[in-house]
């Protein structure tokens, strides 16, 4: 390499006229002349190879940053999208749960309906037939009440004869509002001794009912004649009265 000062400057301040200036000075061989020029060629080079690097990291600066920013532009584009999908998902499976929780209690509102409804039915119908023969029984309980009450009025007199001293031909039957007249002693030829008012109950209960009650006080009160009634005479009466008129 060429000791010439002038040569050591210009490799340091990469100077691109050095063609120019080493001209202007004399005592400068062919040999340091073309040497210089190849140190002028490859400083050349080598700057515009810097320059090329210095675009190219420049560029490769602006797409990292075009990047970046496409990221974060892509990421929140996503968080968006990923919340909006979750808000999607989350209506979806609202949806889907309401819907199921709807079908759900419907169904078992169906089956405990008709479970109840099975339950009722059975135990209606084991109420029906317990009624059915509770009343079967009653009915046959009150016919037999009733026919036992009827054939107890009809031989009461038996029973009442021994109990009252009046002969069993001395029984009148009328039914309403008593059951029976008795006429002690009628049989007998002798003085009339009592004439009974009988009424007869089968029943717990010897309570009277309206008109019994009134037949017995009027009697316990004394309010009780005997009659003769001349029929003819109330027939003639009646003549007498369709006359006048």
């Amino acid at each position: 390499m060429s000791s010439h000062p002038l040569i050591g400057y210009y490799l340091f301040i990469g100077d691109f006229r050095l063609d120019h200036e080493i001209k202007n000075f004399q005592g400068l061989n062919i040999k340091e002349y073309f040497y210089a020029v190849s140190i002028h060629t490859l400083m050349n080079e080598i700057l515009a190879l810097g320059v090329v690097i210095s675009l190219l990291i420049i560029a490769l600066i602006i797409l990292v940053i075009l990047y970046q920013r496409q990221i974060s532009v892509f990421r929140i584009n996503l968080e968006k999208e990923r919340a909006v999908v979750n808000e999607k998902a989350l209506e979806t499976a609202n949806k889907i749960f309401e819907k199921w929780s709807q079908t759900t209690l419907e169904g078992m509102k169906g089956q405990i309906t008709e479970s109840v409804r099975k339950e009722f039915e059975a135990k209606l119908e084991g109420w029906k037939i317990q009624e059915e023969e509770k009343i079967r029984k009653d009915a046959v309980l009150k016919s037999v009440n009733t026919l036992l009450g009827k054939i107890g009025e009809e031989f009461s007199p038996v029973l009442l004869s021994g109990r009252f001293g009046i002969n069993l031909k001395d029984f009148r039957h009328l039914g309403t509002p008593v059951d029976y007249v008795a006429f002690r002693g009628l049989s007998d030829d002798k003085e009339i001794a009592e004439v009974i008012f009988l009424e007869i109950k089968s029943g717990k209960s010897s309570n009277l009912v309206g008109r019994e009650r009134k037949v017995r006080d009027a009697v316990d009160q004394g309010r009780v004649r005997y009659e003769v009634v001349n029929l003819s005479e109330i027939i003639n009466e009646g003549k007498d009265q369709l006359k006048l008129q």
